[in-house]
């Protein structure tokens, strides 16, 4: 797997990141609180929580900060998001840890597995349904995993009203037409957005029995599934 790094694909470094993300991605604030939401009602005691893509610890400072019996482990091939990470969570000591790994390394067993903006870097239907199954594999029974991401179909009326609709809210956060065209632009270099239906698709074909979307505004959506 070649690595993704923030400031090559976004042109941004990780302080950078931080600030824009909610700019380009409507909802986003909507998106982590939901995943929080879903994890209070579902964690066990002590339960672990496996950040993949964790960035520069944003999901995982808003789980630990709401769920203090929730321990976490954040992962990222980004070094430079890891670090950030690292100075973002210092408030919660050992409850954190921090693994440089990729998508395609092995998952230790926990209780949740959580994603926010990270797995669209996984654009094969076949790795990203063999992720979904270690995924699956590594959670102990009644466990969890939500994605938060974006979920669009790939060509069509859908396709294009969904796009008019993420464009004209970035353009509530300052961002114009133009500069919101040339971002998918560039995005789309490594960012592969499937529908939802074939993300649950591919989770129901990974061993969870019932996929499951759980929060959906434009082509921001919270999904994923109980085992």
């Amino acid at each position: 797997m070649s690595e993704h790094r923030v400031a090559t694909h976004l042109g941004v470094d990780a302080d950078a990141y931080d600030r824009q993300i909610g700019r380009w991605v409507p909802g986003y604030e909507t998106m982590i609180a939901t995943i929080v939401s879903i994890l209070e009602d579902a964690l066990p005691a002590s339960p672990l929580v496996v950040d993949l893509g964790a960035g520069t610890g944003s999901l995982t400072g808003a789980i630990l900060a709401a769920i203090p019996r929730a321990r976490a482990l954040l992962i990222d091939i980004d070094p430079a998001m890891l670090d950030a990470a690292r100075v973002r969570l210092a408030r919660f000591g050992d409850r954190a840890e921090f693994r440089l790994a990729s998508f395609d390394d092995p998952l230790a067993p926990c209780d949740a597995v959580v994603a926010c903006l990270a797995l669209h870097h996984v654009p094969e239907l076949d790795r990203k349904r063999g992720l979904y199954a270690r995924i699956r594999a590594a959670l102990r029974p009644c466990g969890v995993f939500l994605s938060g991401d974006a979920t669009v179909h790939e060509t069509g009326a859908e396709h294009d009203r969904m796009y008019r609709e993420w464009t004209t809210r970035m353009a509530t956060a300052g961002i114009a037409s133009e500069e919101a065209r040339a971002l998918f632009a560039q995005w789309a270099f490594e960012d592969r957005y499937y529908p939802l239906a074939t993300e649950l698709a591919l989770l129901g074909d990974a061993g969870f029995p019932r996929p499951d979307c759980f929060w959906k505004q434009g082509a921001p959506t919270v999904f994923g599934g109980f085992v």
